[in-house]
């Protein structure tokens, strides 16, 4: 890496460090004191003014939460646009977003930051993947795959992003196993992930009953506009809505046509629509709005 290279990176760390503080409601004061350092400190490098030691970036890092190799792998791809397509960046997960945080840990060990930290390693994920396809003159994975595997890949790495970051109150359940995170702490319950592209409602082949956390997504373009019509899809994946409850099985309806491939049980509509919202974007609404700006299921 050249000087000008290292300079650029230092550049966009500081930037991105700005960024996670703001996005997480900080002021310079109040990252400081988690930090250990003086406030002005943060003032000066975001101003440009100053350039962090590794020590100090270290320190930002632990009191934002986040480890520094991250900050440093989000720095790096902005810098470079071979490493990235860009489309991380346009994925902002304002704080305003979220909601009902005291009802979601009602009923398990995840909060609103371990669902941003498990949302962002999902896009890095899959904007490594969609990079390295268009090295090789591929279309983004969005376009490779079957919806329905697209949707599974997305659970699957918020699975594994959550666990990552529940400080370790969850572990993996063995793929296909209900459910997907294991509890770790005493008398905490597992919790079940579905994932659905839009206004589809989440699903699976058997009703399972126990603590869920559905997340919707819907397909952009690369700066995050949002088109609805499925002649209209982007082939980016920002995720627009979170739910949590505890299900029944009689909280599904269950069906077995010649169109399923076997059983399906999907969530019935009301007590899905019942079910606390947890995140949701209405710049990425996929329903036709109401009067009110609302959409089924909005409390």
């Amino acid at each position: 890496m050249n000087e000008v290279s290292a300079e650029k990176i230092t550049k966009a760390l500081v930037e991105i460090i700005a960024e996670e503080r703001r996005q997480q409601g900080l002021t310079y004061e109040q990252l400081a004191d988690r930090a250990g350092i003086h406030r002005t400190t943060i003032a000066l490098w975001e101003r440009q003014e100053r350039t962090p030691t590794v020590q100090l970036a270290l320190q930002m890092a632990a009191a934002l939460n986040i480890p520094l190799s991250r900050l440093l792998a989000k720095a790096e791809a902005a810098c470079d646009p071979n490493r990235s397509t860009g489309a991380t960046n346009a994925r902002r997960l304002k704080p305003e977003f979220f909601r009902n945080e005291t009802k979601l840990q009602a009923l398990c060990s995840v909060n609103h930051q371990s669902l941003r930290d498990a949302i962002e390693n999902c896009y890095q994920t899959l904007d490594l993947i969609d990079s390295e396809l268009a090295q090789r003159s591929s279309p983004p994975i969005s376009k490779l795959v079957e919806l329905a595997n697209l949707s599974s890949m997305i659970g699957n790495l918020l699975s594994a992003g959550l666990v990552e970051h529940s400080n370790g109150a969850y572990s993996r359940n063995a793929p296909h196993t209900f459910p997907d995170l294991l509890p770790k702490i005493s008398g905490q319950a597992g919790v079940e992930l579905k994932t659905a592209l839009e206004t589809n409602k989440p699903k699976g082949h058997l009703p399972k009953a126990g603590i869920h956390l559905t997340f919707r997504y819907v397909l952009c373009n690369r700066e995050g506009r949002f088109v609805r019509g499925k002649a209209k899809r982007g082939d980016t994946a920002f995720i627009w809505e979170i739910k949590a409850g505890r299900l029944r099985t009689s909280d599904y309806d269950v069906s077995n046509t010649a169109g399923d491939s076997g059983k399906t049980a999907v969530i019935k509509t009301a007590v899905f629509n019942a079910m606390p919202l947890v995140y949701f974007d209405p710049a990425l609404l996929p329903y036709a709005e109401s009067k009110e700006g609302r959409y089924p299921g909005f409390n």
